[in-house]
């Protein structure tokens, strides 16, 4: 059964895997906890939104080392979550292959509940940072998607083509949600000098920009109008 919490969960495939004490502090960090020992049934959970980290057993594998250094690297392929090997200190060949196979870190019998834990933490930590990172320029708003990397606008999965000051405005508005912001404002910051004709100029963007990304442009669900004010999305 899979026990869900506020810190994601973490997979352990194997019989036994970690230790029942490293369990209970993987719990008490906040994350779920839950067993796996069909690898169908892993890589589909694994790529669940809720799967944090991977604890992949060697030591519960009956020796089947190839296998289950095969199934790993599928794993990898498919999924860039991290994943932390247990295996044996001795078994040094193997621990080569695992981290060569995929694994981002390893364990073994030998590490203290803390120590694991920390590991544990690290890798997720720098998973959440890469995440991060890679959707810092995606900004959305119901079925509207701005792509600042790609210089894209979506709505409802389908691309919208802006003119590039269009895309400006609509980034600009994007980047403050709620937010009213003048004509004024908006000229000064996409045209960059003084806003003489700054309210006919901005209203013809305001108004194709409209016309492009709703799907009633009369009644917008995105790009509003505050009159007397000047314009907002959301």
């Amino acid at each position: 059964m899979s026990e869900r919490a506020k810190g994601g969960i973490v997979l352990i495939y194997g019989e036994e895997g970690a230790s029942e004490a490293l369990e209970c502090m993987i719990k008490g960090c906040g994350f779920g906890v839950e067993r796996l020992n069909r690898k169908e049934e892993l890589a589909e959970r694994f790529s669940g939104d809720d799967a944090v980290l991977l604890l992949f057993d060697f030591q519960t594998e009956a020796g089947d080392d190839a296998a289950a250094l095969g199934l790993l690297a599928e794993l990898r392929e498919g999924c860039r979550k991290p994943i932390i090997a247990i295996v044996d200190k001795e078994r040094t060949m193997l621990r080569i292959l695992a981290l060569n196979a995929g694994a981002d870190d390893l364990l073994d019998s030998e590490c203290s509940s803390l120590e694991s834990l920390a590991r544990i933490q690290a890798q997720i930590r720098c998973y959440h940072r890469l995440v991060g990172e890679e959707h810092s320029h995606l900004m959305k708003m119901d079925d509207l998607e701005v792509d600042d990397k790609a210089k894209l606008v979506k709505v409802k999965g389908n691309k919208v083509k802006l003119t590039p000051t269009e895309y400006k405005i609509l980034h600009l508005l994007m980047e403050h949600p709620g937010r009213v912001l003048s004509n004024k404002q908006i000229y000064e910051s996409i045209w960059k000098m003084a806003p003489i004709g700054a309210d006919n100029t901005v209203a013809v963007h305001i108004r194709h920009i409209r016309e492009k990304i709703e799907e009633n442009p009369q009644d917008p669900r995105y790009l509003h109008v505050v009159w007397g004010q000047g314009y907002k999305v959301g």
